[in-house]
């Protein structure tokens, strides 16, 4: 059910949520994914004179008048200027296609019109006709948005280092449920024994939206996959959640002992496979001082590096405690220092993985 109310209404960006993700960048929208607004909306049509909807030619005129409308609306308060009548009559002739996508609560569904704010890079949401509900998970199920390789929607733009919920992490009084440490919690690393938990932070996955974007689903390492209790249980990580590997290949072709793979990398549809099964995901991460190599379920692998993500694809008030510890990361999350171990890119993986078999 809508607000029951009518008419052309405006919300900022910064007002909506997608699949949790607060002000999420525009490319992380996709079909499929959760999306909601909270907050007020700004009317401005109606009792405000600018616009008056009824008797218009069809829904898609309405809309288009409207937006055309709101625009001029936006370049006056940005240019701090009067309308130029002249200016808002070729206005009037632009065609150019307007962005927006359309969600739905399985009953009913609502368009979304997309309107940049000039000179500043922030986004305006028109809504012409009944308003959407606030503060309710909706779905996207339609999109005219052009999609871009380079945001944090992109695959490999960015990605998604973490674990899942009960796994279970080495510290000095045993492993403990990644759910259930906290930042000051002592959890055990290969190199510098048992160090303090800086920050932890979590995403949602919805099941919607790991349909839509199947390159974040889960990678599922099942017990013993890569040799005796490696892991001593199943083991689920985000595709992109690096392992630790090791042996005379790894020493003959990047002369050192130990190598950091990408799940996905591994990927053999028999002991180490996509999970398909899970309808939804929480991924949860861990950071400690520095890059370390920890214990999941028995195996060796990595915490939080920053520069393996996307900062803007962590929750606002999850990345302001991060930035609050780390400051110097917002500008390069290289600042966070050196890798524990080499990472090794795909084509790396395919031949250490062809030498181990020979």
């Amino acid at each position: 059910m809508g607000t029951g109310r009518k008419g052309t209404f405006v919300i900022s960006w910064s007002q909506t949520e997608i699949d949790g993700l607060s002000a999420a960048p525009l490319d992380v929208l996709a079909v499929g994914a959760s999306w909601r607004w909270t907050g007020r909306p700004v009317q401005v049509d109606g009792q405000g004179g600018c616009l008056l909807l009824e008797g218009a030619d069809g829904v898609a005129d309405m809309r288009r008048r409207a937006a055309r409308m709101v625009r001029r609306l936006i370049g006056v308060a940005v240019a701090g200027a009067t309308p130029d009548p002249k200016a808002a009559s070729q206005e009037e002739e632009d065609d150019t296609p307007d962005q927006g996508f359309i969600v739905t609560d399985g009953h009913q569904s609502w368009s979304v019109t997309i309107l940049p704010v000039p000179d500043t890079g922030a986004h305006l949401l028109m809504f012409v006709g009944d308003l959407p509900p606030p503060g309710q998970d909706l779905w996207v199920v339609r999109m005219a948005v052009p999609c871009t390789p380079s945001g944090a929607g992109a695959k490999g733009a960015g990605g998604v280092i973490c674990f899942t919920p009960d796994t279970r992490i080495a510290t000095p009084g045993g492993a403990r449920l990644i759910q259930d440490l906290r930042p000051g919690d002592r959890i055990l690393t290969k190199d510098n024994g048992a160090q303090a938990i800086r920050w932890t932070g979590s995403r949602r996955m919805s099941g919607a939206r790991l349909y839509a974007m199947p390159h974040l689903r889960p990678v599922r390492f099942k017990a013993g996959a890569l040799g005796l209790d490696r892991p001593e249980a199943d083991l689920v990580v985000s595709p992109q959640h690096r392992m630790v590997l090791s042996g005379p290949a790894a020493r003959a072709l990047f002369n050192t002992e130990e190598v950091l793979v990408k799940a996905e990398d591994l990927l053999n549809d028999r002991t180490i496979c996509v999970d398909h099964a899970l309808r939804e995901v929480t991924y949860i991460h861990i950071l400690l001082d520095r890059h370390n190599i920890v214990w999941a379920n028995g195996m060796e692998t990595e915490s939080f590096h920053p520069a393996n993500t996307a900062l803007d694809t962590i929750e606002a008030s999850q990345r302001d405690r991060l930035l609050a510890i780390l400051p110097d990361i917002a500008v390069n999350p290289a600042r966070y220092g050196d890798y524990a171990r080499r990472n090794l890119s795909s084509s790396e993986v395919a031949i250490l993985r062809h030498a181990a078999a020979a």
